[in-house]
């Protein structure tokens, strides 16, 4: 072997390492969302199959970064550094994306509490956890509907968004200051518990109502057990205003995907 080949092996070898080294930073920034986020599957995908997917959206990726991979460093603590940087970007990114379903969760056990059926509890896969019956109608109904709306799609695009917006060799520059960042995930925190309260307002409005009015009876007629007719009466109501309202909640999630979306382009844009 000649001392040409030698080097051509070498070059090989460094191109090799580089291209790891590129897919290794893409899939920190990835697999965040594809770990948290309900919609890919949550708890329920096995993790060989989650590193699949993540391998996949990173050399689809790739093409778009080939050209900064002479510029990433192959020192220990640079290196680090940058995997902590794309780790950062990819658990913001799914924290607001998860806002959505973790209101939803959150409805869902705030009407159980008012209805009195919270100790019922399901098991949700896309979650891992266990939760109670309309926290399970609420998460698998946003879930399904974000999947008709190829919410997913979106998703995905956006995290190649964020490869243009911030390169992988390149840190956050938070070209309007480091606050407007923390000042917007502060207000998706603050616009869970809003969405929450309103994806469970038709249900705990009417338990609100029928505690009421069984209070009333029990005002008139001291000798009738209200506590007890109750546990009985705001289940069912639960459940009919929670058919009822159906199509209401539906628009709702709709609304709030496209400001969780629009949340999303925005963090981007300040992370620049």
């Amino acid at each position: 072997m000649n001392v040409s080949d030698v080097l051509s092996q070498l070059r090989a070898e460094t191109n090799l390492s580089l291209v790891i080294f590129t897919v290794g930073l893409l899939m920190c920034r990835v697999m965040p969302v594809l770990i948290f986020s309900p919609f890919l599957g949550g708890e329920v995908v096995p993790t060989e199959v989650k590193m699949g997917v993540g391998i996949t959206l990173a050399i689809v990726m790739f093409p778009a970064v080939s050209g900064t991979m002479g510029a990433l460093p192959t020192t220990a603590l640079p290196y680090i550094a940058l995997l902590l940087k794309e780790i950062f970007i990819g658990v913001t990114l799914a924290f607001i994306v998860n806002v959505v379903f973790d209101a939803a969760r959150v409805a869902g056990t705030l009407a159980d509490t008012m209805a009195g059926s919270n100790n019922a509890q399901l098991y949700v896969p896309q979650l891992g956890q266990q939760v109670s019956l309309l926290s399970s109608l609420k998460v698998q109904l946003a879930v399904v509907l974000f999947l008709t709306l190829n919410g997913h799609h979106i998703v995905i695009e956006a995290l190649a968004d964020s490869l243009v917006a911030i390169p992988l060799d390149k840190f956050p520059q938070f070209s309007g200051g480091v606050w407007p960042f923390f000042d917007l995930m502060i207000r998706v925190f603050a616009d869970l518990l809003a969405i929450s309260l309103a994806l469970a307002a038709p249900i705990m409005l009417a338990t609100f109502l029928t505690d009421l009015a069984l209070g009333a009876i029990n005002r008139v007629a001291p000798q009738i057990q209200v506590f007890f007719i109750s546990m009985a009466i705001k289940p069912l109501v639960g459940v009919i205003v929670a058919a009822i309202a159906l199509p209401l909640l539906m628009g709702r999630f709709q609304r709030e995907f496209v400001s969780m979306l629009a949340s999303l382009k925005q963090a981007l844009r300040i992370l620049t």
